[in-house]
């Protein structure tokens, strides 16, 4: 549980049989229930992929795991209730690794931290649009993206939603999210559990990528009328 104390306070987590959460109304209680655990392949795959991590971390060199802090101890990272945090070097190493295995990538993972503090800057978007016969496609704000990138998609949403927090579940990978700037990708589009858009729906998706030294960048997230 992560609790802001004082007026205006900001609870995330759950403690006992109450879960805090929040929507677009603000904090909101209710009842703790126990999540179904469909053991999907991507579940698998990531984690695996937190093994790994474990593992690919004690193989590092000493000067490594420290270029691992000092790029950590730079770079803030957003918690549940939206405030910078800093973490160890050890969880932004396995942070990175299961982003690139999520974008099944993982064996680009660089071992050397990057070399300047902060994120790869994704957006802002130019165009966004999804065709049932084309696919996604994504226009501007992709070019310091250049390593891998995952997009996820929501459940079709019926038109009165307008605040979508999830789950969503991965829908396409690419090994350079920048090669797809104004590119549809129909291409490497997966199977899963919400199906393949059709025309009318109205989707959301969201998109987050890195570049080719490990800087994990920001989370875009867009909503969708999927055309013919």
């Amino acid at each position: 549980m992560l609790i802001r104390t004082g007026l205006g306070g900001q609870l995330s987590g759950s403690v006992g049989g109450v879960v805090a959460s929040h929507n677009k109304g603000g904090q909101y209680l209710r009842n703790r229930s126990v999540p179904t655990n469909p053991n999907s392949g991507r579940q698998q795959l990531v984690r695996g992929a937190m093994s790994s991590a474990a593992a690919g971390w004690q193989g590092l060199t000493a000067g490594q795991r420290a270029a691992w802090e000092g790029y950590a101890e730079q770079t803030p990272v957003v918690n549940r209730l939206g405030e910078s945090i800093t973490i160890s070097g050890f969880n932004m190493y396995c942070r990175t690794f299961v982003f690139y295995a999520s974008c099944d990538d993982a064996g680009s993972v660089p071992t050397a931290a990057p070399a300047t503090p902060g994120q790869s800057v994704l957006g802002p978007f130019t165009s966004t649009t999804y065709s049932a016969a084309t696919g996604l496609n994504i226009a501007g704000g992709v070019d310091d993206v250049n390593g891998p990138g995952l997009i996820s998609v929501s459940p079709a949403l019926s038109p009165g939603v307008s605040y979508f927090k999830g789950p969503f579940t991965a829908f396409q990978t690419t090994n350079d999210l920048s090669g797809e700037d104004g590119i549809d990708l129909p291409g490497n589009q997966a199977v899963n559990r919400y199906g393949v858009p059709a025309a009318g729906e109205i989707r959301c998706f969201r998109v987050a990528g890195a570049d080719d030294t490990g800087k994990l960048s920001n989370v875009i997230e867009f909503k969708l009328t999927i055309a013919v």
